[in-house]
């Protein structure tokens, strides 16, 4: 007999609330059809109702045109965004939600307005497709010529909701120098969007232009703290070829050119991708003319070196060993080798350590070079293996 008085209690309590939600909804309602549009703004702050905060933004967009820029009508819409929710809607629905949501936008030029509504798209944006008002906002930031607190909000919402074609917008607005204060939102947003662009990435890479493209998104990259080691290194390598392409197919090779190369090859290095094996060596190649001809330092040239034993070391071995030949015969001939450079190479035919180069690194002890040199060439000898 208790557990049933205990049992009927708690129904009782129940339909109490029960009663009591509903009545609460139903004055919330009654307060926003009867109300004024102050009253609808309460009425929608004070409800839980989600089909009442569609109300309201149904009922500023049918009256936005007769009543202009009225603060009321912007507060109404403001209070309908904050109040909207996703919850238990269809794909049709979530459909119709966003498509309310990039009205918003497009017809209120409030910025309260249009920052809630992006806010809002991001806080939906795994439960409503939003690939369409992405595509609104890249229009936005083509056409919008000036530095506004919209502008900032909307590269930051496209960092959050974008894609590919969203990376190239805020690439290409970067690249005119639209938005030089908001220096730190386009790269945040542009990191952001990197593991969902890598076509329109490489693309941009293609174009060959190193000083306005090529290098910019590169450093862009290479410094940011949310780029994954693979993603940057993968950058690197294509980055890489490029500009091996680009020095291949030109008169002349820049310092500009030589520079990244240089960099692409140290991201390369440090994350060890061994799958730029071939690009790596192919620079190789490159680097000796390039630094023939004084457009490469002998640092540089040094950091090329090491970088191909340690990137490619198998296929390295023989290149090098092939080097260090003509190294020696410049030397046996009177010239003087640059001895940074000759050290290098030796060193790194004791590092990957193939008996192959054994007669080249044995030759170096009977040419005229410097003791240190010498010492090199027996240090790496014995750390040949056998």
């Amino acid at each position: 007999m208790t557990k049933m008085i205990q049992a009927g209690a708690c129904l009782a309590i129940a339909f109490v609330l029960c009663t009591t939600a509903f009545s609460q909804s139903s004055d919330a309602r009654k307060k926003f059809i009867r109300g004024s549009i102050a009253d609808k703004t309460a009425a929608v702050r004070e409800s839980s109702e989600p089909s009442l905060a569609r109300d309201a933004l149904n009922f500023a967009l049918a009256y936005k045109t007769e009543l202009g820029n009225d603060r009321d009508l912007d507060a109404l819409a403001v209070a309908g965004v904050l109040a909207l929710s996703a919850d238990g809607l269809d794909y049709a629905s979530k459909k119709e939600m966003i498509e309310m949501l990039s009205q918003l936008f497009a017809l209120f030029p409030s910025d309260t307005v249009r920052v809630a509504v992006l806010n809002k798209v991001v806080m939906l944006k795994n439960v409503v497709p939003v690939e369409q008002f992405a595509e609104q906002l890249e229009s936005f930031l083509a056409a919008e010529q000036s530095e506004s607190i919209m502008v900032k909000a909307a590269i930051q919402t496209l960092g959050e909701i974008g894609a590919g074609n969203s990376f190239v917008a805020i690439y290409n607005g970067n690249r005119q120098q639209k938005w030089q204060h908001y220096k730190a939102e386009v790269d945040n947003a542009l990191a952001s969007l990197a593991d969902k662009s890598l076509p329109h990435i490489l693309a941009i890479i293609q174009e060959g232009n190193v000083k306005d493209g090529i290098r910019p998104l590169f450093d862009l990259f290479a410094k940011s703290e949310k780029i994954s080691a693979s993603f940057k290194s993968e950058i690197a390598e294509n980055v890489l070829s490029q500009t091996i392409y680009i020095a291949n197919n030109s008169s002349a090779v820049t310092r500009e050119t030589v520079s990244l190369q240089i960099d692409a090859l140290a991201v390369i290095v440090s994350n060890r991708w061994t799958r730029a094996a071939q690009s790596v060596l192919a620079f190789f190649e490159l680097a000796e003319r390039e630094y023939r001809a004084g457009v490469m330092t002998g640092d540089e040239f040094v950091k090329v070196v090491n970088g191909v034993a340690s990137v490619a070391p198998v296929d390295a071995s023989s290149r090098l060993s092939s080097y260090l030949a003509e190294l020696n015969k410049q030397t046996e001939s009177g010239s003087k080798a640059p001895e940074k450079v000759v050290l290098a190479v030796i060193d790194a035919l004791g590092n990957i350590g193939d008996k192959s180069s054994f007669d080249t690194l044995l030759y170096v002890t009977y040419v005229k070079y410097p003791d240190t040199v010498v010492a090199a060439a027996r240090d790496a000898l014995a750390r040949l293996k056998w």
